[in-house]
């Protein structure tokens, strides 16, 4: 195994704060991934945490994000011609997904897996299922036509549970939709934002085919999307019933070929000179984003609150007045910045960035992103 990419230790960015000394002095975790000489990347067990302390405080609503919505209108439609019965979300959230599928598809049997137990009441009043627990084969769930997992699938360090329990729920004429942010794109980009405690694995097609092969399941359709600074979104079947299978010699090839040597000392780099360029801003800085990798990215600068470095502006109500793990940072509301204008924004949730420039109509300071290139290979 050889070190990809060493962050020394983070808290947990998830877990926001009640009180600005609780943030400085959030409990923080190594950080460290390795890689395997089959190309097979995940963290390091001294990196690993306990699921119960990652989602303990799970703030995160897919609802909230009106790109993301978007783009599970549009993935619902893949399905509309055809005859299903039941979807199974894995790690639904708020129901996002499946809401969208029985707007476009009027399916009725609707179920949400999901390890937060604060997502219940938002899906069972709309009509969805709710199992609260790790997606499983021993699990009370029927059969389904679609199962989807959305930006799940790195989160399971457990993959063999994983897969078991999809070969075990999903109709021998089944689909299963496999989306995840694809990690070549990951590290072209320099996007080390992508890499925290949530994320256990980060996949590339050649050891994921491999895997996928050992249960007999086979990719018959791969998508790329630009959703979380650059996804995959992979149809798989059962292989017995395979109508088609998907050349991937392309996304092999291009691994294959990549440098993976040096990619942790490029992150230093990067880290470096972009603690210099924000350090000689002139005037203050605000943030945008209280998300996973804007947490990351903050800590990994050593950026805290200051005369210069004032707050992080959300839209996520349920984050709205807590603070940033490692930061000392506030995170507002959006009309926060109306009457305490920043002389710069730092867009923190950059994968997003298109739609967040858009919606700042109004705000006359200097927008900065420092990941314009995130979506260079798509």
């Amino acid at each position: 195994m050889k070190t990809l990419l060493d962050l020394g230790t983070q808290p947990l960015v998830n877990n926001l704060c009640a009180t600005k000394e609780e943030s400085l002095t959030a409990k923080r975790y190594r950080l460290r991934a390795e890689m395997a000489d089959d190309m097979l990347i995940n963290l390091d067990a001294e990196s690993t945490v306990p699921p119960e302390e990652l989602y303990e405080h799970y703030l995160y609503r897919s609802g909230i994000n009106t790109p993301y919505v978007k783009h599970c209108e549009d993935m619902a439609r893949l399905f509309v011609s055809s005859r299903r019965g039941t979807v199974i979300d894995v790690g639904g959230n708020d129901g996002t997904l499946l809401k969208a599928f029985r707007r476009t598809m009027r399916i009725e049997n609707l179920i949400n897996v999901d390890a937060s137990s604060s997502m219940r009441e938002e899906n069972e009043s709309a009509g969805i299922r709710y199992v609260e627990g790790y997606f499983s084969a021993n699990m009370d769930l029927p059969r389904a036509d679609i199962i989807t997992s959305t930006n799940v699938f790195q989160h399971t360090s457990d993959v063999h549970k994983f897969l078991t329990a999809i070969v075990e729920h999903l109709h021998d004429d089944g689909i299963w939709l496999l989306e995840f942010p694809y990690t070549l794109n990951t590290l072209r980009t320099l996007q080390f934002d992508q890499f925290y405690h949530e994320h256990y694995y980060y996949w590339l097609m050649t050891p994921l085919i491999k895997l996928l092969s050992t249960y007999q399941l086979e990719v018959v359709h791969v998508e790329e999307h630009y959703i979380h600074g650059g996804s995959l979104r992979l149809i798989i079947r059962k292989d017995k019933d395979s109508w088609y299978k998907f050349d991937y010699a392309k996304y092999v090839e291009k691994e294959i070929s990549f440098d993976y040597n040096g990619w942790n000392d490029k992150v230093a780099y990067k880290i470096k000179k972009d603690r210099e360029t924000i350090e000689n801003l002139d005037g203050t800085v605000a943030f945008f984003g209280a998300a996973a990798k804007g947490c990351v990215y903050m800590n990994a600068l050593n950026l805290q609150a200051s005369d210069k470095y004032l707050y992080i502006v959300d839209d996520t109500p349920a984050k709205e007045g807590k603070w940033m793990p490692g930061t000392g940072l506030q995170v507002v509301a959006r009309d926060t910045l109306r009457y305490e204008k920043p002389d710069n924004l730092i867009i923190l949730a950059h994968n997003f960035k298109d739609y967040i420039i858009k919606s700042l109509d109004g705000y006359d300071g200097n927008i900065i992103t420092m990941f314009w290139g995130n979506h260079a290979d798509f």
